[in-house]
């Protein structure tokens, strides 16, 4: 029997409502989407807040158009924007020498100790582990056998209450059960980056419209988050006011716009039309000293990041991967980051017969989470159950 979920995504520039069904030719099937852009947030503010409410009655009401279903019930995904990552290390002796569920939870509850996760104050919405190691053994996802000390790295995802208090509100007023919240990012992170490359410690940039992204993602747990308050909108809104034009022809040239021109784009010229309907043409010497100066000011604040704060994080194999709408889709802007970071880095998104691009790899993968934290529940995967415990508890 299949099962049919929806869930919501809030983006820096857009709404995404999807409803998905397990089974079929991939790991879900996406049967409705709506997607509406809007004004996000900044410094964990709604930009207009007057205009949520009918955002997202526009969103899901796209997306039961095209499923032809109603939705009365709906999981939430909480944004990196609203969300507070905590992790550490801890150590708890066995007793009886055994390596089980109590066990398990003694380790992450202390974990949960260390870090106050009590004194928070907002919703625990994940208790995740990096790795657990018996004794001197190596690092396991799925600890057993016996021993004298079960160690760990546990991290805890909290939601800020007023994200909480505001979306509920507002599916509210759609008379929609809100089922739970779950970390967007945590989803995003666990579809588009595979077990192995997770293993071995992975970086995922997610760079959105307003802001970017920088997780560290270690086994199924994510050991340091970061929001940068800048991303590919940045790039348009400078093109506009420097050029004097629409933000929505801003956006067309930016999208066209390519880092390393062969001999024919090298001269071009971008071609836009205003609000009236006049014609713009730019050569592309002027349109490159704007998109360039303009992205090596994230490039710049990225790297101080991962100099910074991330690369003592990373062994000798991890690897970089990059996603979200800001300038995944932007030719040369892989590689122009690339350079700047001296890292390979991949363009990584979610792999779905529909919506599959980096744009939507945040709304896949919280619908992909949704449906782990069903089978966890029920027991059909320890593996998952190990992913998501205590997942609508809201204690550590």
């Amino acid at each position: 029997m299949k099962t049919q979920i929806a869930a919501i995504e809030f983006g820096t520039s857009k709404i995404v409502t999807v409803i998905a069904q397990s089974g079929g030719m991939d790991r879900l099937d996406i049967i409705g989407s709506g997607t509406v852009p809007y004004d996000g947030y900044s410094d964990g503010d709604w930009n207009t807040p007057g205009q949520m409410i009918q955002r997202v009655r526009d969103s899901i009401a796209a997306a039961e158009l095209e499923a032809n279903s109603k939705i009365k019930e709906i999981y939430v995904g909480v944004p990196g924007e609203y969300i507070h990552v905590r992790s550490c290390e801890t150590e708890v002796e066995l007793p009886d020498g055994v390596v089980d569920e109590a066990a398990i939870n003694a380790v992450q509850d202390a974990a949960a100790d260390q870090l106050h996760i009590a004194d928070e104050g907002g919703l625990v919405m994940h208790r995740t582990p990096s790795w657990f190691i018996v004794d001197d053994a190596k690092k396991t996802m799925m600890p057993g056998g016996k021993g004298s000390r079960l160690r760990a790295k546990t991290t805890f995802i909290v939601a800020d209450p007023q994200f909480i208090d505001d979306v509920s509100e507002m599916i509210g007023r759609q008379n929609i059960t809100i089922l739970g919240f779950l970390s967007t990012t945590l989803g995003e992170s666990l579809l588009v980056l595979s077990l192995e490359d997770r293993d071995r410690v992975a970086v995922l940039l997610d760079v959105g419209y307003l802001n970017t992204e920088i997780s560290v993602v270690e086994g199924d747990a994510i050991i340091y988050h970061a929001i940068l308050p800048r991303g590919g909108g940045h790039i348009t809104a400078d093109l506009a006011m420097k050029l004097r034009i629409p933000m929505r022809a801003a956006e067309q040239i930016k999208r066209g716009f390519v880092f390393n021109p062969d001999e024919f784009d090298a001269n071009s010229f971008s071609e836009v039309f205003d609000d009236k309907g006049r014609r713009m043409t730019f050569p592309r010497e002027q349109v490159s000293k704007i998109v360039e100066d303009s992205f090596q000011e994230l490039a710049d604040m990225i790297d101080m990041t991962v100099r910074n704060d991330v690369e003592p994080l990373l062994g000798k194999r991890s690897q970089v991967f990059l996603t979200g709408g800001g300038i995944a889709l932007m030719r040369g802007a892989r590689e122009a980051l690339a350079a700047k970071i001296n890292r390979p880095i991949k363009v990584s998104a979610a792999k779905s017969s529909k919506l599959n691009s980096p744009v939507f790899s945040a709304s896949l993968g919280l619908a992909d989470l949704v449906f782990d934290s069903i089978e966890s529940q029920g027991g059909q995967d320890e593996r998952l159950s190990s992913r998501l415990k205590n997942l609508f508890s809201g204690r550590g």
